[in-house]
């Protein structure tokens, strides 16, 4: 019989060798959460975003009001949101800067400019959540935005805020479980006391409206194994049940297999790598999962089928898989709360499985999966549940294609963006050292659809011509490509050149063999160019040695990819090896367009970014 962990196994060998009272009075504590924007988050227009002020996590923030288990109050956002609304009279208002979380951008819609109500969390899930950390300003400031249903994009996610950003997201959708359970048991009780009570056929039974096609209400997705264990722990430890079934089965599962060695968590190997790429993946890295959650009274149940979930934690990849097997994605019809972390880490995997996932939620069913459509909220019915769907975003970066799926939503409680860079975060070519020649050439491209094409042909009239003007450096280029479209492009124009170039490549499918054998060849001078995709670096994260020109086919998405690269000639493997490069001796050369500008802004900075893309020169250089 086959082994059911042998996959797992395989992908992970990558890192082996205060409750809320009825009424207020003068003694009571102001209310915290409002959906309009705190005295602190005050609106200002045509101005730069204020540097944030860091707070550490146990800094006090004001008391937090919570929903018990039997109050209904209309005044909280659970109860005000999730109501019927005319998408022909949803209309959007201007961009506006706040000062939250050191700079965002909220957009709004006229039903959202309204005075929002208080955002109550789920008392059981509060006091859990309260039991474990003490909310710190940051974390205020994001239940300000998704505590009132708010599309909420965090564009720049820093390694020591992602566990603090990961909890009280965790806490958000245990809370909104709760309530919709709460609701459903009630409005079920009072069904029940009517029909008891009902004598008459004439008599009408109450109706009540809350409830979707199906039960899932709470889509996560991430990237690896070892982050979905990261946020069911959360979600575990917030859900305030006495039991959970499964547990020692999803640690197993989620875990590296027994008897592997993570050499990202051992101290003795670990420094030798940066601190994104240990958080990125130390732990699980297989990419094909999914799993479902339900929560009853007392119990939590992992791997519970979806139909019968409350929460769906899954990859893109695993998710798309079994969509595509089965033919049928019913299951996310009815998702309130959807939640995509690490967005970066899912670019350099396959965005498009992301696309792909987010296309099939809120569609209509196919099946009627035993629905009892009196109870189906009006909005659903009428195709309207993406317009009230909250969709919470991490990325550590801006890209274009988070840019496009955040424009998309339309929630109709508006949406929140934190700009994409901070008055803190410095160029990388700041981290370059004193004396390499960088050069940056500019190229014209007016249509996007032919961006690949005439980078090519850039590349052959502004990088090609130089390298080949100096035997010195066409013997020792290495050459990063971001797209592996436009690798495979690039490799097919080198197999194809007379005279021929002798070069060699290293992608993120190459094996441990190929690897060795690269980069001996590149190091000795057998091979003359090196071709390389971001994504076998990012995966990877070899120091790439024995390179004098640098050349970048575009600008890098991860910008501290940007001084690794050059510093990797510039360092020395061990006392016995050859002498490093001379940073003179290294050249540097970049080639961009306007669609590079989001990737050449963490590379040069914002101001320096816009200069060279509105310049009259077509190459910058720097020293």
């Amino acid at each position: 019989m086959s082994d059911p962990l042998a996959h797992v196994r395989l992908m992970t060998m990558l890192n082996v060798k205060a409750t809320h009272p009825r009424k207020e009075d003068e003694n009571m504590p102001k209310k915290r959460f409002r959906t309009s924007v705190p005295p602190h988050a005050a609106p200002v227009r045509n101005e730069r975003p204020e540097t944030p002020t860091k707070t550490e996590p146990d800094e006090p923030v004001a008391p937090v009001l919570v929903a018990e288990d039997d109050d209904e109050d209309r005044a909280d956002a659970f109860q005000c949101h999730f109501a019927e609304v005319n998408p022909e009279n949803l209309a959007w208002k201007e961009p506006e800067h706040i000062r939250m979380l050191g700079g965002a951008i909220v957009t709004r819609a006229d039903r959202s400019l309204q005075e929002r109500p208080v955002s109550r969390p789920h008392a059981r899930v509060w006091r859990a959540f309260e039991a474990k950390h003490a909310l710190s300003r940051m974390q205020s400031d994001v239940l300000e935005c998704i505590g009132t249903y708010t599309d909420f994009w965090h564009s720049r996610v820093a390694i020591q805020d992602h566990d603090l950003l990961r909890q009280v997201c965790a806490m958000h959708a245990m809370s909104h479980i709760a309530k919709t359970r709460q609701r459903i048991l009630k409005n079920n009780e009072k069904l029940a006391k009517a029909a008891a009570a009902h004598t008459d056929d004439d008599d009408e039974l109450p109706e009540f409206r809350d409830q979707g096609f199906t039960r899932p209400k709470v889509l996560l997705v991430v990237p690896f194994r070892h982050t979905a264990k990261v946020w069911v722990d959360m979600l575990m430890s917030y859900a305030g049940c006495e039991q959970v079934e499964q547990k020692t089965r999803f640690h197993k599962e989620f875990s590296l297999p027994p008897g592997s060695f993570d050499k990202l968590a051992d101290p003795e190997f670990a420094h030798r790598y940066p601190d994104d790429h240990r958080h990125t993946f130390q732990g699980n890295i297989d990419d094909n999962f999914k799993l479902g959650i339900k929560l009853t009274r007392k119990t939590l149940k992992l791997y519970s089928p979806f139909y019968e979930s409350d929460v769906i934690v899954a990859s893109p990849l695993g998710l798309r898989l079994l969509i595509e097997k089965e033919h049928e994605h019913d299951y996310l019809s009815s998702m309130e709360v959807v939640m995509v972390d690490q967005m970066d880490v899912m670019l350099m995997q396959n965005w498009d499985h992301v696309r792909f996932i987010l296309a099939c939620v809120n569609q209509i069913p196919k099946e009627a999966h035993d629905t009892d459509f009196s109870r189906v909220r009006p909005w659903y019915l009428d195709g309207h549940a993406s317009l009230l769907r909250q969709t919470i975003l991490f990325s550590a970066f801006d890209a274009p294609e988070f840019r496009q799926l955040f424009h998309s939503l339309r929630n109709v409680g508006g949406k929140v963006r934190t700009t994409a860079l901070g008055p803190d975060d410095v160029p990388s070519m700041s981290l370059v050292p004193p004396g390499v020649r960088q050069t940056f050439f500019r190229f014209e491209c007016s249509n996007p659809q032919s961006e690949g094409d005439q980078r090519l042909t850039a590349f052959k009239e502004r990088i090609l011509s130089l390298l080949k003007k100096s035997a010195v450096s066409a013997s020792h280029t290495m050459i990063i490509v971001p797209s592996y479209f436009d690798f495979v492009r690039l490799e097919d124009d080198f197999r194809r050149m007379d005279p021929p170039v002798s070069y060699t490549t290293l992608t993120e499918y190459s094996t441990g063999r190929d690897i060795s054998r690269a980069r001996e060849a590149f190091f000795s001078g057998k091979k003359s160019v090196l071709l390389l995709t971001e994504r076998f670096h990012f995966y990877r994260r070899y120091l790439i040695r024995g390179a004098i020109t640098v050349v970048f086919y575009a600008p890098p998405e991860h910008a501290i990819y940007y001084p690794e690269f050059i510093r990797a000639p510039l360092s020395v493997r061990d006392a016995s090896s050859a002498a490093p490069t001379d940073p003179a001796d290294l050249q540097v050369w970049t080639l961009f367009c306007k669609y590079d500008l989001l990737r050449l802004e963490r590379v040069v900075g914002a101001s320096q970014a816009r200069k060279m893309l509105t310049g009259t020169d077509t190459s910058y250089r720097f020293l």
